[in-house]
C-alpha cells in the first residue's frame, strides 16, 4: 500500500498593493527636485498671469485703483482699426519672413550639401548673423537703409533716385522682413543640411536609375526626406515671427503711419501709456491666436503622421 504525501507550503506570497503614500516618502529626494521649480512656477509665471487676466476686466492705469468694466476692453481692442491693422501687419511679416527665409535657406542648403571642400566655412560664415543680436543687426541695417546710406549710394550710382527705405509706408515692412531673413536664414540652413545628409544615397541612386532628373529627384526624394523639418521650422518660425519686436522698435518704432506696427509692438505702445486694464486685455487675446495657430499646426502634422 503506498501513500502520497503532499506538502503545502508555510505561505503564500500575494502581492502587496502599492502605497502612494510609502511610495511618496521614498520618492522624496525626487519631489524636492520637482517642488523648488514649481513653486517659482507658480509665483512668477502662473500668479501673474491669473492676475492679468483679472485686470483685462478693468480700466487700471497702475495709478489708481482697478475699476471692473466688464468686457469692455476687448470689444475695443476687436473693434479697432488700429488693431486690425497691426494684426495684418503681423501676419503679412510672418508668410512672407518664413516663406523666404525657408526657401532662401533651402537652396543654400542644397548648394553647400554638394560642395566637397569648404563646407565648414560656409556653414559659420551664414550662422554668424544667428548668433549675432538682433538689436545689433537692426542698428546695422539702419545705417545700410538710411537715405544717405550705403544702399542708395549704390542705387545712386547705377543713376536711381535715393529710396525711403524705412519711411516709406510701402516699402518698410519689406525692408524689416529682409532684415529678418538675413540674420535667421542661418539657423534653417543648418537644420535643413542636417536633414539633407541624413537622407540615403541610395535613393538618389535608384532615382537616377529610373531616369529621373536633378527636379524629379528632388520632389521624389528630397523633399519627403525634409517635410519633418519643414514641420519643425514652421512651428518654430510662426512663434518667432508673431512674436516680432526688436526690428520694429529699433528700425521704425512701427511708423511709417503705423505700417510696421505689430501685435507685440501694439502691446508695449499701450504699456507704455499706462493702459494696463487695455493691454492685458490685448496680451490675452494674442495668447489666444498663437494657441489656435499651434493647435491648428500640430494637428496637420499629425494627421499627415497618421
Amino acid at each position: 500500500m503506498s501513500g502520497h504525501i503532499t506538502t503545502e507550503p508555510d505561505h503564500i506570497l500575494v502581492p502587496r498593493k502599492p502605497n502612494i503614500i510609502r511610495e511618496m516618502i521614498r520618492s522624496k529626494e525626487a519631489y524636492g527636485f520637482i517642488l523648488i521649480p514649481l513653486i517659482l512656477l507658480i509665483v512668477f509665471s502662473l500668479i501673474p498671469m491669473l492676475y492679468g487676466f483679472f485686470m483685462s476686466f478693468t480700466n487700471w492705469n497702475g495709478l489708481q485703483s482697478p475699476k471692473y468694466i466688464g468686457i469692455e476692453n476687448y470689444t475695443n481692442i476687436l473693434q479697432s482699426k488700429d488693431f486690425h491693422k497691426a494684426l495684418m501687419n503681423t501676419v503679412k511679416f510672418s508668410i512672407v519672413s518664413l516663406a523666404a527665409g525657408m526657401g532662401v535657406a533651402l537652396i543654400l542648403a542644397l548648394g553647400i550639401d554638394k560642395l566637397t571642400r569648404l563646407q565648414n566655412f560656409f556653414k559659420v560664415t551664414y550662422f554668424i548673423p544667428v548668433i549675432t543680436p538682433m538689436v545689433v543687426v537692426s542698428l546695422v541695417w539702419s545705417l545700410i537703409y538710411n537715405e544717405k546710406g550705403l544702399l542708395n549710394y549704390f542705387i545712386g550710382v547705377m543713376g536711381i533716385e535715393p529710396v525711403g527705405w524705412l519711411t516709406d509706408k510701402k516699402i518698410a515692412m519689406y525692408s524689416i522682413i529682409f532684415t529678418s531673413v538675413w540674420q535667421g536664414m542661418g539657423f534653417s540652413m543648418i537644420i535643413f543640411l542636417a536633414a539633407l545628409q541624413k537622407i540615403p544615397e541610395h535613393l538618389y541612386e535608384a532615382a537616377k536609375i529610373d531616369g529621373a532628373g536633378g527636379f524629379k529627384s528632388f520632389w521624389n526624394v528630397t523633399f519627403p526626406g525634409l517635410k519633418d523639418t519643414f514641420a519643425f521650422l514652421l512651428i518654430y518660425g510662426v512663434i518667432g515671427a508673431f512674436n516680432v519686436f526688436d526690428q520694429i522698435y529699433v528700425m521704425t518704432a512701427g511708423g511709417p503711419v503705423k505700417s510696421t506696427e505689430t501685435i507685440v509692438f501694439q502691446i508695449f505702445t499701450n504699456f507704455r501709456y499706462l493702459k494696463l486694464g487695455y493691454t492685458s486685455a490685448l496680451s490675452y487675446i494674442f495668447l489666444f491666436m498663437l494657441l489656435i495657430i499651434s493647435l491648428i499646426q500640430f494637428k496637420l502634422i499629425y494627421k499627415k503622421e497618421e
